[in-house]
């Protein structure tokens, strides 16, 4: 059965709750009947590691901000980035950026506005 990261709301107070469903419609269904919250997001967890996390050696650049795009369609998104290899080099970052990504399916020309925070 597959696992789901859920988002319920009510007012201005936003949780997110996880558990085994048969499908997102059982979500739905479970937390209509048992919760007064509004569920507003389901999304099925395709990888999850279980494994213990490396130390934390701090060695590594904090935080990438950029803006991708399509220029065919004129579209662009916010990427962030955390702990990014301080080995990294900009051209590898972009290349991988350009072959593994996509915005709204479109592939990704170009990237803008870059800033790395130490």
């Amino acid at each position: 059965m597959p696992n789901y990261k859920i988002q319920l709301r009510q007012g201005k107070r936003t949780i997110v709750a996880y558990g085994e469903f048969k499908n997102s419609a059982s979500v739905k269904a479970h937390y209509k009947k048992i919760s007064t919250m509004q569920v507003s997001e389901i999304l099925e967890v395709i990888f999850e590691d279980k494994t213990t996390p490396p130390q934390d050696d701090f060695n590594y650049m904090t935080q990438f901000k950029g803006f991708v795009k399509n220029e065919d369609s004129r579209k662009s998104k916010q990427v962030i980035f955390n702990n990014l290899k301080i080995n990294l080099t900009d051209e590898a970052l972009y290349e991988s950026i350009k072959s593994n990504m996509r915005i709204d399916g479109l592939k990704i020309d170009s990237i803008a506005t870059v800033l790395y925070k130490m």
